[in-house]
């Protein structure tokens, strides 16, 4: 299993997200807080609290293709965690 801190800040970042992470044959979830979600279900990844940070569990230990495809989303929460500081 790979894990990874992401965060959205928009919708459309959502929205993105969801055709990349849909291009790709892994079995992913989401948790936030003491949720978790299929991260490939549209209505679930919204029903978290979508714009605070997630961790994005991969179900693999080789999928670096989509993690280069997530780049984005992964600087995004490292800038927000380093504005928190």
């Amino acid at each position: 299993m790979t894990k990874t801190e992401i965060v959205f800040w928009n919708m459309d970042s959502i929205m993105q997200f969801m055709e990349i992470i849909g291009r790709h044959d892994y079995e992913a979830e989401l948790v936030c807080g003491g949720r978790t979600v299929n991260a490939k279900a549209l209505l679930d990844v919204i029903s978290l609290h979508a714009f605070q940070a997630s961790e994005l569990r991969i179900f693999s230990d080789s999928c670096e293709d989509l993690l280069k495809d997530l780049d984005l989303y992964m600087d995004q929460y490292r800038l927000e965690r380093a504005a928190a500081c």
